[in-house]
């Protein structure tokens, strides 16, 4: 956007593209209700209600023909805008609707960018950012459970803790600050360094699961990743073709045939999820194999879930690291003499024992966990980063007061930590970045 100018009003068809019984032409800014009046003859004559909200029908004179319509006028600041509103419904055609929205240029409005509305939000203080960035996920959401994601968002799911951590660095900061101007004053206490250091450690690791969560979760697609993985020959490949049903993967009896990833949709008891096939976990020091394994390790740390690969047959196993959510499968089951551990889905791609069991869980465990990590996942492309330097910045305060450092390192620390955080929830704003979070919206939202 050229400028975050808020004064003149602005106006845009605000319902969904396409005929429908009813659409509606939306106003922001002072001029709103007037511009609103003037388009509408409103019936009876009188005033509307301007001390809260209201409703009033009427027509609107399009050259000649008489339109039925309504206005819902919100005075005041207590609007999603922050600024006086009008809503104008009439019949849901395009044409009429476009026309409409001229009669509202013509009397003084400016057509709204994409995403002004919500970004008017956002300037007035009536949402913060990661829920702006929630309103733009409920309007791309595509299942009810990215709905239900994006709304928690939208309540402060992904902002509270951030603006929790955010107001404790900042009352940190002013003591120290405190101390550092005033070390000679004798009422000035001094703070507990060590509890100082280990409640900046435990800040710090909040930030950083929250960018844990974060990391790997803005994919275009929007399916949750399920990924294989386990030790070579595990039967990862075999598997992952006949989840999939088709042989999308090359396999073989030789170990490390998979060098690097597949993927490929699956439904699993209704849910459509990305299932990824990658190499198997092991030690190496060939640089082909090597990147194999950098692959697999970066589309692990990307999944939704893991699906934990083991056999009876393997040579050896290999356990992960990772502390992802995860179901343990038990491959080759119609050639194994061995018991599956306690848990495992025992499975074969050879007789399809176990495979829609599996789907069945899959899917359970994807729902079950979406809540927990959905919301965070809709604004991670933007935050990810910047939740890592500020968890970073703080671990170095912690870290910094351990050491006996001066406080006023200790304070450079805080004040990264705490402008980091701020770019995360829009308390610093940051121009470029608004630009490029509402050029995503669609105009009239």
């Amino acid at each position: 956007m050229d400028s975050f100018d808020t004064i003149d009003t602005i106006a845009a068809i605000a319902s969904p593209p396409g005929p429908a019984l009813r659409g509606l032409v939306r106003l922001s800014g002072q001029e709103a209700p007037a511009i609103a009046r003037a388009v509408v003859c409103l019936d009876g004559g009188e005033e509307p209600e301007q001390s809260r909200p209201s409703w009033r029908s009427g027509t609107i004179d399009l050259d000649g023909l008489p339109l039925d319509a309504s206005v819902t006028f919100w005075p005041g600041a207590r609007t999603y805008t922050g600024q006086p509103m009008a809503e104008i419904h009439t019949t849901g055609s395009p044409p009429l609707l476009r026309r409409v929205l001229g009669c509202c240029l013509d009397r003084g409005a400016r057509l709204a960018e994409p995403g002004e509305f919500t970004l008017r939000a956002f300037l007035s203080g009536r949402i913060d950012l990661t829920q702006a960035e929630a309103v733009l996920a409920v309007i791309d959401s595509q299942s009810s459970a990215q709905v239900e994601s994006a709304l928690q968002q939208l309540a402060g799911g992904l902002a509270g803790p951030i603006e929790r951590v955010r107001d404790r660095l900042i009352d940190t900061l002013a003591h120290l600050e405190a101390g550092l101007d005033f070390v000679d004053e004798a009422d000035v206490d001094p703070i507990g360094r060590r509890r100082l250091a280990d409640d900046l450690a435990r800040d710090a690791g909040e930030i950083a699961r929250l960018a844990d969560r974060l990391r790997g979760r803005d994919r275009p697609s929007g399916m949750p990743r399920v990924v294989l993985v386990g030790p070579p020959n595990a039967g990862k490949s075999r598997l992952f073709n006949a989840l999939t049903g088709a042989d999308h993967a090359l396999v073989s009896p030789v170990a490390g045939t998979t060098r690097d990833y597949l993927s490929a949709p699956v439904s699993c008891d209704g849910l459509q999820v990305e299932l990824i096939d990658t190499a198997g976990i092991d030690e190496t020091l060939d640089p082909i194999e090597a990147e194999a394994q950098a692959l697999r390790a970066a589309q692990a740390a990307g999944a939704d879930l893991l699906l934990d690969c083991r056999s009876g047959d393997a040579s050896h196993g290999v356990e992960s690291p990772d502390d992802r959510p995860r179901l343990i499968v038990w491959t080759k089951a119609d050639r194994s003499v061995q018991a599956p551990p306690v848990g495992a889905i025992a499975t074969s791609a050879a007789t399809g024992q176990g495979l829609e069991f599996l789907k069945y869980e899959i899917a359970g465990m994807i729902r079950a966990g979406a809540a927990e990590h959905d919301p965070a996942g809709l604004t991670s492309a933007r935050c990810r980063d910047g939740l890592v330097r500020a968890s970073k910045a703080m671990g170095h305060a912690a870290e910094a007061i351990r050491l006996d450092a001066g406080d006023e390192l200790v304070a450079v620390d805080l004040r990264d930590a705490v402008e980091e955080l701020g770019r995360v929830i829009g308390a610093e704003i940051d121009d470029a970045i608004l630009d490029r979070i509402f050029r995503r919206f669609c105009i009239g939202k």
